[in-house]
């Protein structure tokens, strides 16, 4: 139908621009968590990761969108996607390294930051993946993968460093309860 098009490629322009807000507000976070690092704060940290997370949603929802309206008029934002989504991933990618580059190896972590940064090496690892696929082949620039190597590297490092979350499921069971005294049970005579 020809009127569903307009609306589809409206909407599509409304999810490019929201990746481009949601963007800036990333590269705000990334610079408030790597401040609060050198006062050994990891809050800013979880929520720059959050707002990846809420670009990555979008990333699927846009493609989603671009991928159920598959015609030749929108390959325009097809390219803009493209180019976006390079773009974004160059600027989270490089601002992963720097906020990790800038941790000491001195640096207090706090108990559980293995299992917060364990997922940032996942990402990272399915990045890469995803950058050598066939869809970015030879657009991605060699500095970008080398940046992610870096990057996957200095996060392996810090997490052979960071505690983890104390294993609880691991201790022993409690002990059984005791056979109470028989005198418990008898009143007191005096």
């Amino acid at each position: 139908m020809a009127w569903g098009r307009e609306d589809s490629r409206d909407e599509v322009k409304r999810l490019l621009a929201a990746l481009e807000r949601q963007a800036s507000e990333a590269s705000r976070l990334a610079e408030l968590a790597q401040r609060d690092m050198g006062s050994d704060r990891f809050a800013s940290f979880l929520d720059f990761r959050r707002k990846v997370e809420e670009i990555r949603a979008l990333f699927v929802l846009t493609e989603e969108r671009l991928q159920g309206i598959e015609e030749t008029r929108l390959s325009d934002l097809h390219a803009e996607f493209e180019r976006m989504d390079l773009l974004l991933t160059r600027m989270l990618v490089r601002a992963m390294r720097s906020y990790f580059s800038g941790m000491r190896e001195d640096q207090v972590l706090p108990i559980g930051a293995r299992e917060l940064f364990e997922p940032e090496l996942r990402s990272i690892d399915q990045t890469r993946t995803r950058l050598l696929g066939p869809r970015y082949a030879g657009r991605a620039t060699a500095d970008m993968l080398d940046d992610l190597d870096a990057t996957a590297d200095l996060i392996r490092k810090t997490i052979t460093r960071a505690p983890s979350l104390p294993d609880f499921s691991d201790s022993p069971s409690p002990p059984k309860p005791r056979r109470r005294l028989r005198t418990l049970g008898r009143p007191i005579r005096n």
